[in-house]
């Protein structure tokens, strides 16, 4: 079993990197807001580009976050049912879920690469706007987002397989505390 958490430490570790480095794509999607709030209001003088930049890097952050949120449980679940059920039966339904999902996520995969590729046949340029800035970079980021959430959703898969088949584990993800941020939690987890 050292090997299953040796690969549950790395999968979580890279969903952690990828979802705090993009996270500063919202510092650059703010710069280039103010930026053009700057020079339309202040300048009288609006910039062509600013808007489709950020699009663009907002697209990015929302995409590539998808393997971080499900790695800190966050995506929308109805917690009505399986709220009630034991550990077994949550990971069950986990288990159904995690593999159906992957079965989704290959086929977005494969249409995403295919997406992607075709942009960069064609050099694709956006039409949005008289800046007309190239978009087959900002499409790659399509199927290295639904990789990630790939990869993070067998993580998750071989977490409900090993609970449902009752197969001790550990799991590296059972010692964090659920929010740094508040400090409610983090006192009562220390304590």
């Amino acid at each position: 079993m050292d090997l299953v958490t040796r690969y549950l430490v790395l999968q979580d570790g890279l969903s952690e990197f990828v979802g705090r480095a993009i996270s500063w794509l919202t510092l650059a999607m703010i710069a280039v807001l103010m930026l053009e709030i700057v020079a339309r209001y202040f300048l009288n003088s609006p910039t062509i580009w600013a808007h489709e930049t950020s699009t663009m890097l907002y697209g990015a952050f929302c995409m590539l976050a998808g393997a971080y949120t499900l790695r800190h449980r966050g995506h929308v679940r109805s917690e009505v049912i399986y709220g009630l059920m034991g550990p077994r039966g949550k990971a069950f339904c986990d288990t159904i879920i995690f593999t159906l999902g992957l079965v989704v996520l290959g086929v977005f995969f494969k249409l995403a690469v295919g997406f992607a590729a075709d942009s960069w046949a064609v050099r694709e340029y956006s039409n949005k706007s008289i800046w007309q800035p190239a978009i087959y970079p900002i499409k790659t980021v399509i199927p290295i987002a639904v990789g990630l959430v790939i990869l993070q959703n067998i993580a998750e898969l071989v977490r409900a397989v090993l609970t449902l088949l009752g197969i001790d584990f550990e799991d590296p993800r059972e010692q964090e505390v659920e929010s740094d941020i508040d400090p409610e939690l983090l006192k009562a987890a220390r304590d």
